[in-house]
């Protein structure tokens, strides 16, 4: 409930006097607490908008705003079909299942299926830094990881070859990563010679250890070939 409180304000506050008028009918009894409590939090410009009703009345609301030969007929107007059907599906689009063509949560994870990949196993409470050694400047630091399942905390650091006693300069701050509708791809490119590290974190979990396959490589600016991958 408090999700929906929050999409509420953030459209009324991003998106001003957008609605019209809302028209909500055959509402059951629990959408009245609903709206009720958005009240408290809608300014009385946009509430004023908004005619909720139950199974009586709503007909003839509707034909105060709404001419009876544009209206359909199963909502009280005169409008049906070619073929008399008071649904009007040959105008009103409805919802419709979703094709299995576009669910990707049972996608084959291509990371984890690439011959190439590596695997890592961090524990709760655990990270693990891979790092590489950038000889060309403005090489091309690349990466492609998934995580079996839930997420990682995912971040880049950078120090000189001749500075191993200097703290590292982070590069990308650390951010939290899901992996489940697709892989995480990225490319860095490095400016400067050093080391480059690639820090997998996850010492937020209490309690799930995190499978990670990983692809990562560094390519020549010049000639576009990898010369070191892990």
């Amino acid at each position: 409930l408090q999700c929906v409180f929050y999409c509420v304000k953030t459209l009324i506050d991003n998106y001003p006097e957008s609605i019209k008028a809302v028209t909500v009918i055959n509402a059951p009894v629990y959408f009245t607490w609903i709206y009720a409590g958005l009240k408290s939090i809608l300014p009385s410009t946009v509430t004023a908008k908004f005619r909720i009703y139950g199974q009586d009345g709503w007909k003839e609301a509707l034909l105060k705003d709404i001419d009876s030969d544009d209206l359909p007929a199963y909502l009280g107007g005169n409008k049906t079909d070619p073929d008399g059907n008071p649904i009007c599906e040959t105008f009103i689009q409805r919802g419709k299942p979703v094709p299995m063509s576009y669910y990707k949560q049972n996608r084959q994870k291509r990371a984890v299926l690439a011959f190439d990949a590596e695997k890592i196993t961090l524990k709760p409470f655990s990270n693990e830094e891979i790092s590489f050694e950038v000889k060309v400047k403005n090489s091309y630091l690349e990466w492609e990881f998934e995580i079996m399942k839930g997420d990682i905390d995912f971040s880049l650091k950078f120090r000189p070859e001749i500075s191993e006693n200097l703290e590292s300069v982070e590069l990308i701050p650390k951010q939290r990563i899901d992996t489940s509708n697709e892989s995480e791809k990225g490319c860095f490119k490095c400016e400067r010679i050093g080391i480059y590290t690639i820090i997998f974190d996850n010492s937020y979990s209490w309690l799930h250890s995190k499978e990670v396959y990983y692809r990562f490589g560094i390519r020549n600016p010049e000639n576009n070939q990898l010369y070191e991958s892990k």
